[in-house]
Parts: C-alpha cells; structure tokens; sequence
C-alpha cells in the first residue's frame, strides 16, 4: 500500500518501491507503533474526536494485533504495506473497519481543524 500512490497514473517502477519502502528495516517497531497508537487514542478522547467506546474498540484491537506481533514479529514481512505505521493501520483497519481509517492521524487532523 503505497501512501502516496493516489497522485499517479501508474504503478512505481519496482526499483523505486524496493528503494522507497522501509517496512523489512522498520517491522521490528512495530510494538512501539502499537503502544504509540494507544496512547493516541487516549489523546484523542480528551479533545472530543473519539469517544470512549471508540477508543476501547480501538485499544482492544490494538492489544489483540500486539499480542499478534509479540507471537510473530516476522509475519509483518509478508506484508506490501510502506512502513511499519502503514502497516499497523492496515491490520487495525482490518479489525474494526471505519473506525480504524477514522482514528488515523490525518483524519484526527481533519476532524481537530473543524472542531478549532
């Protein structure tokens, strides 16, 4: 899943794609990213984007997805996500579908902007 693969027609040179990604350096992160997702969430509740339901839903599919990792850190390798925060969003997205594209932090951007 390319980030920025919206803005062309066609797909990256495979070249580019092997140079640009970083997920087989940055995988082993992937608990910190988890635990980091947490704690934004929790932030989010204090500014009114999420509820507390939401943040629960997303802080249980992100403690399952943890224990997932812990059990195969290497399973995030079978992934084409970017990185390892593109990762982490697929698999929480996966888990608790809208919500997941919800909480991101660009969305949490968008919904803060409107709420200023």
């Amino acid at each position: 899943m390319a980030l920025w693969g919206g803005r062309f027609t066609q797909a990256a040179d495979q070249r580019f794609k092997q140079f640009n990604d970083s997920l087989r350096f940055d995988y082993r992160l992937a608990e910190q990213d988890i635990i980091g997702s947490i704690a934004w969430s929790k932030a989010l509740v204090t500014v009114n984007v999420l509820s507390s339901d939401e943040q629960q839903q997303l802080e249980a599919a992100l403690n399952t997805l943890l224990a997932e990792v812990r059990a195969n850190p290497e399973q995030i390798l079978q992934s084409d996500a970017e990185d390892i925060h593109s990762w982490v969003e697929g698999k929480l997205i996966e888990k608790v579908g809208a919500l997941g594209k919800n909480y991101t932090p660009a969305a949490a951007v968008t919904i803060r902007s409107r709420l200023t």
